[in-house]
């Protein structure tokens, strides 16, 4: 267990089981959706339908595309959120150093910026 600055404690442990559980279960949606893509696209060879058919399918593929880029970056998150647990770095900010609010790792555990820091990176966008 670890505690942070204003005198709450983040219990690294638990939250290292959860990003675990989390990743595990990001990587098996990953693998369903990629089965679920390649059959959407089998289909789509074998059966060309007409040009609605066509368009459909194009469009299914479309957004089984852009969940499989989400779960894609989620998955990469939570690797470096379990990385940053191992070498030490969870909870700090790359920006100020500054502990991140352990109310923030619960709801975010792959955060890297504390909450003005990252405000003031969107605010710069």
């Amino acid at each position: 267990m670890t505690s942070v600055d204003d005198g709450l404690a983040l219990d690294l442990d638990q939250v290292a089981t959860l990003l675990r559980q989390r990743y595990e279960q990001t990587v098996e949606q990953l693998r369903v959706q990629a089965d679920e893509t390649r059959n959407l696209r089998q289909t789509a060879r074998q059966e060309p339908g007409d040009v609605a058919d066509a368009g459909s399918l194009i469009s299914d593929a479309a957004q089984h595309d852009i969940v499989t880029a989400a779960l894609t970056e989620q998955a990469e998150r939570l690797s470096a959120a379990l990385q940053r647990l191992q070498d030490g770095s969870f909870g700090v900010c790359r920006k100020c150093g500054r502990q991140i609010a352990p109310a923030r790792m619960e709801i975010m555990p792959w955060a890297t910026h504390c909450i003005a820091c990252q405000q003031a990176a969107e605010r710069g966008r």
